[in-house]
């Protein structure tokens, strides 16, 4: 689970700034430099892979926030990371939070 989550999280880093050099978007929105979003999205998910194992309902809380500020920022390029962290985040609530000895 923690290296799908990694590669959602370098996915959108990718994405999202390829989208800004290829001017698929671009930076007239209201927001500003809606790409960085993306970046932060990025960064955000693969520090939830790496909190993952210490503290899994903080990994799941910026699981979410990452979710949501990737919608805002690529919207429909956000597709393929968006699908990999909903299911780990699927799978982290079937799962629930593991148990330490």
């Amino acid at each position: 689970m923690k290296k799908l989550i990694k590669v959602a999280g370098i996915l959108t880093i990718l994405i999202s700034i390829a989208a800004q050099l290829l001017a698929f978007i671009d930076d007239s929105y209201t927001i500003g430099n809606i790409w960085f979003l993306g970046v932060l999205s990025g960064i955000l998910t693969i520090i939830s892979a790496n909190k993952i194992n210490n503290n899994q309902k903080i990994s799941i809380l910026l699981l979410i926030v990452s979710f949501i500020l990737g919608f805002i920022s690529i919207a429909y390029l956000f597709v393929l990371p968006g699908i990999l962290i909903l299911i780990s985040l699927i799978y982290l609530f079937i799962k629930g939070p593991s148990k330490k000895l």
